[in-house]
C-alpha cells in the first residue's frame, strides 16, 4: 500500500496494482481499450499512454503504458502531458484508418467505448482517404452477431473466451493489420458464456443477435436492477425494455456473485416473456375473459370447495408469491406445497438444512479461491456461473474432481473423474468419507481415484464441495455435508439448487407436503387446486401421476407467465407478470435474499402472483395481510432487500429434516439393467425452454450410452433403440459418449418426461430390428 501522484493528485494503491488500475479505482479517467478488470493488462492497444517523471532530475520524462507500469510509492504520473496526449491521439487516428463510418447504424452506438475514446483523445477529423481493409463476417449462431470490420485488435474477446472461460472454438488468426477474431469455420459458439463477448468487446464486433431482431437505442431503454430467474445462483442483471416489451438483458456488477459476467441462459432466456404462446389474457374454460371475471370465477370455485383446496407454489416463484399463497391456504385450511416431485422436495429441504448447519455457503468470488474442489453432478447445466467460478479456480491451479453419471463439460478440466451410475454415487461418497478419515491402500482403479480425490481435498487449504441437487438424493446430500465436516473448518460446502428461489421455497414448505398433496388429490380430499408458477403435469418423473390425479379435480386454477402443460390444462388461467415486469425477492443458493425491481409495465394489465393472490383473498372476503406482513410473520425480523444492493442472509428457523434410512439401500439394490440419467445442457430450464434462440442450440434427442457398455450389448453408434418407461415407449438413435456411466442411458429432460422416469430410475432398452 502506498500513494502515487497523478497530475498533482495523490491517490492510494494496493500492492500489485498498476497505474491504470489505481487511477480507475478512484475515478481518474485514463483512456484504454484492452484493459479489463477481469482479464488484466495486455498493453495491446497502446491507448493508456501516460508520462512518468523519473526521480533523477537529469533523466527526461518518458511515456509508458499505464496498464503495464507497476504502481510504486511516490511515482509521478501525468495523463495530461503533451507527449502522452500525442501518443493517444496517434493511436486513435491509426485505428480509425480502417474503422467503418457506420456509427449511425452500428448496434454499439451509445455504449461504444471507441466512440467515447475518440471524442476524449482523437483528432476531430480523418486525414486518411485511402482504401479501407475489410473482412468477411462469420455466422456465429443465433446468439452473437459478428461484424469483424469494427475490430480494433484489443484481444479482449479471445482473452475472455480462451483464457477466462476456457473455450476453444474462437481465437485470433492471421498477422499484423489483418488479425482476425473468429472460428475456423462458421458455426454456433460452443461456450455457455459466449454472450459475454457482447459486453467485453469495446466496439461492435460482437453484438447481441437477439437484441438486433427488436433493436432500440440504449438511451431509449428503460432499465432497473434485477436478479436472474434462471437458476439458484442469483446473478445480478440489468434488463432493458422499450414500448412495453423486454428487449435485452445485460450483466450488472455484483462484487460477490457474478461480477462482470453472466451465462448465456441468463442473457438470452428472457425471450420467454415475449414468446408468442405466452398467456396474456385470463381464461375460464378456454374462453377469454376479463381479469375481474376470472378472479370472480376462481373465488366461486374456492368457496364451493370449502376446505378441500390445495395450493402449489414453485421454486421459480418469488418469495412474496409463495408466502402469499401459503398464507391464503392456511386461512382456507388447505394443503400447501412448492414442489411437484417429493424426491426433489426432500433433497432440496435436506440441502438447505445442511447449509443452515454450516458457516455459510461460499460466494462465487470465494469459490474462485478454492485450491481443490469435488463436484457431484453437472454444474454447467444447473448453475453455469458456479461452473465459471470453478474454471477460475482451475486456472489458479486448483485440482477439480468429478463424480457424475452423464455428460458434463467440466470433465475437460478435472484432475480425477469418476463416471458412475446414479445409484453408485452415495456409496462412493461414503467410501470417500472413509478415506478422508483414514487413508488406506487402493486395490483397483476406482479406489485409486477415490484416494486421489481424498488426497486433493485433505491437502488443500481451501477445499470446496459442490453438489447438484436435481441429480442427488437426500442421503447423498447428507454424506457430502459430512465430508465437508470431516475436512474441517476450512472446507466450504455449496449446493446448486433447482430454481431461482428454491432456498426460499424450501423454508416455506411443510415436510412431506408434496406427497400429502398428491395423495389428497387422488383420494378426492382436494377438489380445487391453485398452481402458481409450477408445472406438475410436465414433471419428468411424476407428470403422468399428476395428470391422472388432476382429472379428479373439479377446478384447476393456474397463475403463470408461460404456457406450460399445466397452464394449458387450466380450468381458470390467471396470467401474471414475468420477473422483469414485477418487483420481488429471490433467495439464492447461499441463502442470500436479493430484491429485484419492476423494469416496465406491459400494455396488458398483468400483476405479480402476490398481487393476484391478494385480490383473490379480497374476493373471498378474507383479511389477508400484504406480502411484507406475511413475510415478517414467516421470517421474524425480515426486511425486504433493496434492489441494486448486495442482498442479505435470510434468517430462518432450522429446517427439521428426517431421512428414511431405507433410501440408503437403493444405492446398492437396483432392479433394472439400465438406469436413466439426466443429460442436461445450459439452456435446459423451465423459462429458458420458451426462448427460441437458445432452443436452436439444444442437442438433438438421442440415447447416450457408454461405448464399453454398448459394445458388450452389441449396440452400434447411430443404431436405433426402443426405450420403455412407465408411461411411454420411445425410439431414439444411440450416441456413444465416454462421459456416460456404464449401465446408464443419459437422456434429455423432455425425453425423460415422455417416458415418465427421473434421474436414477430404471429403464428398459431393446434394439430395433
Amino acid at each position: 500500500m502506498g500513494t502515487i501522484r497523478i497530475d498533482g493528485c495523490e491517490i492510494p494503491f494496493k500492492e500489485g496494482d498498476n497505474v491504470l488500475k489505481a487511477a480507475l479505482a478512484v475515478g481518474i479517467e485514463i483512456p484504454y481499450f484492452c484493459y479489463h478488470a477481469a482479464l488484466g493488462s495486455l498493453g495491446a492497444c497502446r491507448l493508456c499512454a501516460v508520462e512518468i517523471t523519473p526521480k533523477d532530475p537529469t533523466k527526461a520524462p518518458q511515456v509508458v503504458m499505464a496498464c503495464l507500469e507497476p504502481a510504486r510509492d511516490g511515482l509521478e504520473v501525468s495523463v495530461s502531458a503533451l507527449a502522452a496526449r500525442q501518443v493517444r491521439q496517434g493511436v486513435i487516428e491509426f485505428l480509425m484508418i480502417n474503422h467503418p463510418h457506420d456509427c449511425p447504424v452500428c448496434d454499439e452506438g451509445g455504449e461504444c467505448h471507441l466512440q467515447d475514446m475518440t471524442v476524449a483523445c482523437g483528432p476531430p477529423y480523418r486525414r486518411y482517404r485511402g482504401r479501407k481493409r475489410t473482412f468477411t463476417n462469420q455466422d456465429l449462431g443465433p446468439l452473437v452477431h459478428h461484424e469483424m470490420n469494427r475490430c480494433i485488435t484489443c484481444y479482449r474477446c479471445t482473452r475472455f473466451y480462451q483464457e477466462y472461460a476456457l473455450g476453444d472454438d474462437l481465437g485470433a488468426m492471421r498477422l499484423r493489420n489483418e488479425v482476425y477474431f473468429g472460428r475456423f469455420q462458421d458455426g454456433p459458439l460452443a461456450s455457455p458464456f459466449a454472450g459475454n463477448l457482447v459486453e467485453v468487446c469495446p466496439t461492435g464486433v460482437f453484438t447481441d443477435a437477439v437484441f438486433r431482431q427488436h433493436f432500440a437505442r440504449v438511451w431509449d431503454l428503460k432499465t432497473a436492477p434485477s436478479v436472474c430467474p434462471h437458476c439458484s445462483v442469483g446473478c445480478n442483471t440489468l434488463p432493458g425494455a422499450r414500448d412495453g416489451t423486454l428487449r435485452r438483458v445485460r450483466n450488472r456488477f455484483h462484487a460477490e456473485l457474478n461480477r462482470w459476467f453472466i451465462c448465456d441462459r441468463g442473457r438470452y432466456g428472457h425471450q420467454y416473456s415475449e414468446h408468442p404462446a405466452r398467456p396474456l389474457t385470463p381464461r375460464v374454460e378456454d374462453v377469454k375473459v376479463s381479469y375481474r371475471q376470472a378472479l370472480t370465477a376462481a373465488a366461486e370455485q374456492i368457496k364451493a370447495a370449502r376446505d378441500k383446496i390445495g395450493g402449489l407454489g414453485s421454486v421459480r416463484e418469488d418469495l412474496e408469491g409463495n408466502a402469499m399463497l401459503r398464507a391464503l391456504l392456511y386461512d382456507l385450511s388447505g394443503v400447501f406445497a412448492t414442489f411437484s416431485d417429493p424426491q426433489l422436495e426432500v433433497a432440496t429441504a435436506t440441502a438447505v438444512a445442511q447449509l443452515q448447519n454450516t458457516t455459510r455457503a461460499p460466494s462465487l468470488a470465494e469459490m474462485e479461491q478454492a485450491d481443490a474442489a469435488l463436484i457431484v453432478g453437472d454444474l454447467t447445466a444447473h448453475a453455469p456461473m458456479i461452473d465459471l467460478a470453478l474454471r477460475q479456480a482451475y486456472r489458479n491451479g486448483a485440482k477439480l474432481a468429478l463424480l457424475h453419471s452423464g455428460p458434463t463439460p467440466l470433465v475437460r478440466f478435472a484432475a480425477t473423474t469418476l463416471t458412475i451410475s446414479p445409484h453408485e454415487i452415495g456409496a462412493h461418497l461414503l467410501r470417500l468419507n472413509e478415506r478422508v478419515a483414514a487413508p488406506s491402500a487402493a486395490h483397483n482403479k476406482q479406489e485409486k481415484e477415490l484416494t486421489d480425490i481424498a488426497t486433493y481435498l485433505t491437502a488443500a487449504h481451501q477445499p470446496l464441495l459442490v453438489g447438484v441437487i436435481e441429480t442427488m438424493v437426500a442421503p447423498e446430500i447428507v454424506v457430502l455435508a459430512q465430508l465437508a465436516t470431516a475436512l474441517g473448518p476450512r472446507a466450504r460446502l455449496a449446493y446448486a439448487l433447482p430454481g431461482a428461489n428454491a432456498y426460499g421455497a424450501a423454508l416455506l414448505t411443510p415436510a412431506s407436503s408434496t406427497t400429502a398433496m398428491l395423495e389428497a388429490i387422488e383420494s378426492g380430499q382436494i377438489q380445487t387446486l391453485i398452481v402458481a408458477g409450477n408445472d406438475p403435469l410436465g414433471d419428468a418423473r411424476l407428470g403422468a401421476r399428476w395428470r391422472v390425479a388432476c382429472q379428479r379435480l373439479s377446478t384447476l386454477i393456474v397463475l403463470d407467465c408461460v404456457a406450460t402443460a399445466t397452464a394449458e390444462a387450466a380450468d381458470i388461467l390467471l396470467p401474471v407478470a414475468a420477473w422483469a415486469e414485477r418487483s420481488g425477492t429471490f433467495v439464492n443458493y447461499e441463502g442470500r435474499a436479493q430484491g429485484f425491481a419492476s423494469v416496465f409495465q406491459r400494455s396488458e394489465p398483468l400483476l405479480s402472483t402476490a398481487e393476484v393472490i391478494a385480490d383473490l383473498a379480497q374476493c373471498l372476503a378474507l383479511a389477508l395481510p400484504d406480502a411484507a406482513v406475511v413475510l415478517s410473520d414467516a421470517f421474524p425480523g425480515y426486511q425486504a432487500p433493496v434492489p441494486g444492493t448486495l442482498g442479505s442472509p435470510l434468517a430462518a428457523l432450522p429446517l427439521p429434516v428426517q431421512i428414511d434410512t431405507t433410501i440408503r439401500l437403493a444405492w446398492r439394490l437396483h432392479p433394472g439393467r439400465w438406469q436413466a440419467a439426466l443429460a442436461s445442457w445450459y439452456g435446459d430450464e423451465p423459462l429458458a425452454g420458451f426462448a427460441p434462440a437458445l432452443l436452436k442450440l439444444a442437442p438433438a434427442a438421442a440415447a447416450l450410452i457408454n461405448p464399453a457398455t454398448a459394445l458388450s450389448e452389441g449396440i452400434a453408434e447411430g443404431e436405433r433403440v426402443r426405450l420403455q418407461g412407465p408411461v411411454e415407449t420411445m425410439v431414439l438413435p444411440v450416441q456413444l459418449d465416454n462421459n456416460v456411466a456404464a449401465g446408464t442411458i443419459a437422456l434429455a429432460r423432455v425425453v425423460l418426461a415422455q417416458l415418465g422416469v427421473g434421474h436414477g430410475d430404471p429403464l428398459e432398452l431393446e434394439k430395433v430390428s
